[in-house]
């Protein structure tokens, strides 16, 4: 669909929600959703610089201030950011209010947020806004930065109006949203149906992650199709240095020509991996590592095998 016919879906819905009277009902509800719901799924994440999406009138952003260095407010709707500058007068040193098109982030910088946040609103979007926002998110979110979405797991009534559905959720579902995310770049780290309003599995909660590869690739190795690198020889090495310490998860190709694949910082020998296979397969590793540089080469199993074929490299920050 254009960009044209995803802002006109994405205003369809967002004029419904012009001082919503909905607001004011569930304000109440917030401490026990936080608690139960919210809290048990993003308590790990960074709140250094969160997004609050559709934030209607703040009342997740309440929760999300204290835990934040920066909250962007986002909402399509004037009124719903006039309210929110009037709720949070006074507190509002470390805000920045957005009036968005309801499918984009084009005021916020690419790579710029730790936490994207959306709940109790992305229920109501149409699929091709939902995807439009996962498109964005890619890009506003930092490597290794999360986002939490609220969303809708209705699929009975795929023709119709989302007016007419329960709870007037929009049609989407677990497996799309995680096909969706998966398409735009985002892995899925987890997923919890939930019931609301008295409708069984009527809701997901999504926790989305950004992939962090490896900045700053070097060495001599071999490029092939598929591959961040191959160690075809023993002189070939691949290195990288790491900012701060981290949990490294590599996926390599193990196959028969394989050897063993070894990981240096310095002296310290990080993990040394078998990855010799008479069937071509996958093969993942996990291990730790500290800030600094980190080299690969592939080492001789006995048998004449001495290459390493690599496919990529995820990384997971440790928290200080």
């Amino acid at each position: 669909m254009s960009k044209e016919g995803v802002a006109v879906l994405a205003k369809e819905v967002g004029d419904d929600w012009k001082e919503h009277a909905y607001y004011d009902e569930v304000e109440a509800f917030m401490p026990e959703a936080w608690k139960n719901l919210i809290w048990p799924v993003i308590s790990a994440c960074d709140f250094t610089s969160t997004m609050d999406l559709a934030a209607g009138h703040g009342r997740n952003t309440e929760f999300l201030l204290p835990l934040s260095e920066r909250v962007h407010v986002v909402d399509i709707n004037p009124e719903n950011i006039d309210f929110c500058r009037r709720r949070f007068a006074g507190r509002d040193s470390k805000i920045s209010f957005v009036v968005n098109d309801g499918s984009s982030l084009a005021a916020l910088r690419s790579g710029s947020l730790t936490l994207a946040y959306c709940f109790d609103a992305m229920v109501h979007f149409d699929s091709d806004v939902v995807r439009a926002y996962l498109r964005e998110f890619f890009r506003v979110l930092a490597p290794d930065a999360h986002a939490f979405i609220h969303h809708s797991n209705y699929t009975a009534n795929p023709c119709g109006r989302w007016m007419d559905n329960p709870g007037i959720r929009n049609f989407m579902s677990q497996e799309l949203f995680a096909h969706y995310a998966q398409k735009e770049g985002l892995s899925v780290v987890s997923q919890q149906v939930i019931d609301w309003g008295g409708n069984p599995k009527l809701d997901c909660l999504s926790l989305l992650r950004k992939p962090n590869p490896p900045q700053g690739l070097g060495g001599n190795y071999t490029k092939r199709d598929g591959m961040l690198f191959v160690l075809a020889a023993a002189h070939e090495s691949a290195k990288f240095s790491l900012a701060r310490p981290g949990t490294l998860t590599l996926d390599a190709h193990a196959h028969e020509w394989c050897g063993r694949l070894v990981v240096q910082q310095g002296a310290r020998v990080l993990g040394t991996f078998d990855v010799h296979d008479a069937q071509a397969q996958p093969r993942q590793f996990v291990f730790d590592a500290e800030a600094g540089e980190l080299v690969f080469r592939a080492e001789d199993r006995g048998d004449g095998r001495g290459e390493a074929w690599v496919k990529g490299i995820d990384i997971r920050w440790r928290k200080p």
